[in-house]
């Protein structure tokens, strides 16, 4: 079998990745690269959080959307993204796969081509509400059609297999297992509705959802959504509205944060519209 050539490590990228890491440890996280330095400007997101309370740089619809999804999960308490792996293990990786190394081709002098330094896409850090401990889990996310040749040459397809081998491997000896994520295995109707949710963080009152008027609000919704199922959201914030003698849009933006936090059970894996029915989850649906 051919042993694969792999590109060196430079003493400049040895240089740039240590002093990440050292403020990655020192507590203050920014991703390895960003949207400023990358070639996917189009597509890419730089989204504010409430949960981290940090810019996260997104570089793909695909990446926003399971981003998404992560931080609305109550157990996901970090996100750190395009998150760098320590360049001289990955290259051991390589080396043991028989894979060539991600290198940066347009750098090389001669034939020396320089590596490049590896990142994972997420890296949660996650609560285990069983035990009360901590631990993180790591996420390669992927378009479906990078990974089909229907799409994609054989050759590429092959090559982002192997790179995620040796990402795979890389974390498989720290004892992580490496999830790789499709948009087919994140609901669309889920991703729609947790973007339009999220917004309540960015406008609604801090009195509005802390008072006995979101508990109110959290009874009259409920009671209203479960006994008049045929009833629009529309329908529903009205009555709501009056009930309690806010403005309409008020009404929506309390909805919007007592679904977000969980409080009112709706069901968000149907797409929520204003002129629609909206499709309560009931305790025993959960369980």
């Amino acid at each position: 079998m051919k042993i694969v050539s792999q590109p060196s490590i430079t003493r400049r990228e040895l240089n740039k990745l240590r002093k990440h890491l050292g403020k990655i440890k020192n507590g203050t996280y920014e991703p390895f690269i960003t949207v400023r330095r990358s070639n996917s400007v189009g597509l890419s997101h730089i989204l504010f959080s409430h949960k981290t309370n940090r810019c996260h740089h997104l570089f793909s619809l695909g990446e926003l959307a399971l981003f998404l999804h992560l931080e609305h999960d109550p157990d996901v308490l970090d996100i750190q993204e395009q998150y760098p792996l320590p360049i001289n293990e990955t290259l051991s990786c390589a080396e043991k796969l028989n894979y060539r190394h991600p290198g940066k081709y347009k750098e090389r002098d001669g034939r020396e081509i320089p590596a490049a330094t590896m990142t994972t896409d997420f890296v949660a850090t996650i609560h285990d509400v069983t035990s009360g401990q901590l631990y993180i889990k790591p996420y390669n996310y992927k378009p479906s059609s990078a990974l089909s040749t229907e799409f994609e040459s054989p050759q590429k397809v092959k090559r982002t297999k192997q790179k995620f081998r040796i990402e795979q491997m890389y974390w498989g000896r720290h004892n992580h297992h490496l999830i790789q994520v499709t948009e087919e295995d994140l609901n669309p109707n889920k991703t729609y509705n947790l973007q339009w949710l999220r917004e309540t963080y960015h406008h609604v009152r801090k009195s509005q959802i802390d008072g006995h008027l979101c508990q109110g609000m959290l009874e009259t919704l409920s009671n209203c959504l479960l006994s008049n199922p045929e009833f629009t959201l529309k329908q529903c914030l009205s009555y709501s509205a009056s009930t309690h003698d806010v403005s309409e849009l008020a009404a929506l933006e309390i909805f919007q944060h007592l679904v977000y936090s969980n409080q009112l059970n709706v069901d968000l894996n149907e797409r929520i519209e204003v002129f629609r029915p909206v499709i309560m989850i009931s305790k025993h649906d959960e369980n």
